[in-house]
């Protein structure tokens, strides 16, 4: 168990944007070292559901590992790539491990959980959300969905999301002139359907 645990301490961030997440991650360690692997796996699950992407690594890790629960790539490969599109880098390397053991006929029922998930995400103003589910549509799906990308890039700029402009204006030059305004038409629909 020890093993385990110095591997899993090495996912606190360095230098974080947000410190709440930090402190309710910093929380499920101290759970871990305490030996409360019931209540900490519970505590990763609900902030991993409230798209805290620390604590989706952390729990995609566990799921992987096996270490804690039973092994479960599925739920593993969700958090580990929602915790990607978050912007956790470092969770590329779950994602290639599960791969090897996943077809990607079992993968696709997987992203339309994801999708499903960040898009409810998205509608009830978590802006980290709107980010992820524009990532998922420009660079997680193949062929890329253009249209819903730009979408939410578009819908991301106008809640404030000042990073986002520069990929809505990139992805808004790979749009066909037909589908411009088909985008644009939606992102207004989507932002008014979107819980203030």
């Amino acid at each position: 168990m020890t093993f385990m645990f110095s591997s899993y301490f090495i996912l606190l961030p360095h230098s974080a944007s947000a410190n709440n997440e930090i402190i309710e991650i910093k929380k499920v360690y101290q759970l871990l070292q305490e030996k409360k692997f019931i209540e900490s796996i519970d505590k990763l699950k609900k902030l991993s559901l409230n798209n805290n992407i620390q604590a989706q690594l952390l729990y995609s890790k566990i799921l992987f590992s096996g270490d804690l629960v039973p092994q479960d790539f599925e739920k593993s490969y969700l958090w580990a790539t929602s915790a990607f599109l978050g912007g956790l880098k470092k969770s590329s390397a779950i994602i290639e491990k599960l791969d090897n053991y996943l077809s990607e006929e079992q993968i696709s029922p997987i992203k339309e959980k994801l999708k499903e998930f960040l898009e409810k995400r998205a509608f009830i103003n978590d802006k980290r959300a709107m980010i992820q589910i524009a990532k998922f549509y420009e660079k997680h799906i193949n062929p890329p969905d253009i249209v819903n990308a730009y979408t939410w890039y578009s819908i991301a700029v106008a809640k404030g999301i000042k990073s986002a402009k520069k990929r809505r204006n990139e992805v808004l030059k790979e749009l066909k002139e037909k589908d411009l305004l088909e985008a644009q038409k939606l992102s207004n629909k989507l932002f008014k359907q979107i819980k203030n």
